[in-house]
């Protein structure tokens, strides 16, 4: 994707329409937001079109129902791969987003998060972090430029995505 191409993300399970826009190499961070949502990740490169269908269920938490795109996997070398990710935040995920990150993210439908697993240490990463409204607004976008790997916890959200990319 080139910079400032706009990406729309499918109908269905809510919509997000995003002004991509390349960073400089400087590592920004949302207060809390990594340790909140450390089950998400986003290379900018992985950027493409979905499709409904082609968006999977892997699990669901108090915080919502996680989904990731099965048809644009990135393979890189060294065991590690990129995967764009969706969560659609429960009542209980608004409130508690809300209450850690601030008053904006009330309006907050979903998270689409670019990360990068680790298959061979169990670690993983996220690149790129999205919040948008129902209506497709972008609450609020953060690119990371390399940011430390995180060891995935068993029983995890992260702990299921990793079972199912990393076989």
């Amino acid at each position: 994707m080139r910079p400032s191409e706009t990406f729309h993300f499918p109908e269905g399970l809510g919509s997000c329409i995003l002004r991509v826009e390349m960073k400089s190499p400087v590592s920004f961070m949302i207060r809390g937001a990594m340790a909140l949502w450390a089950a998400f990740g986003f290379p900018i490169s992985a950027y493409a079109a979905v499709s409904p269908e082609d968006w999977r269920f892997y699990a669901r938490s108090e915080f919502g129902s996680y989904w990731y795109d099965g048809e644009n996997i990135d393979r890189l070398p060294a065991h590690l791969l990129r995967v764009r990710q969706k969560l659609v935040l429960s009542d209980q995920g608004k409130m508690n987003l809300a209450a850690e990150l601030g008053k904006e993210y009330e309006k907050a439908y979903q998270a689409i998060i670019l990360r990068e697993l680790d298959c061979l240490s169990r670690k993983s990463r996220i690149l790129e972090l999205t919040f948008c409204s129902k209506e497709g607004e972008v609450i609020k976008r953060e690119s990371y430029h390399l940011p430390e790997w995180d060891s995935i916890s068993p029983d995890s959200v992260d702990d299921v995505l990793y079972g199912s990319l990393c076989q």
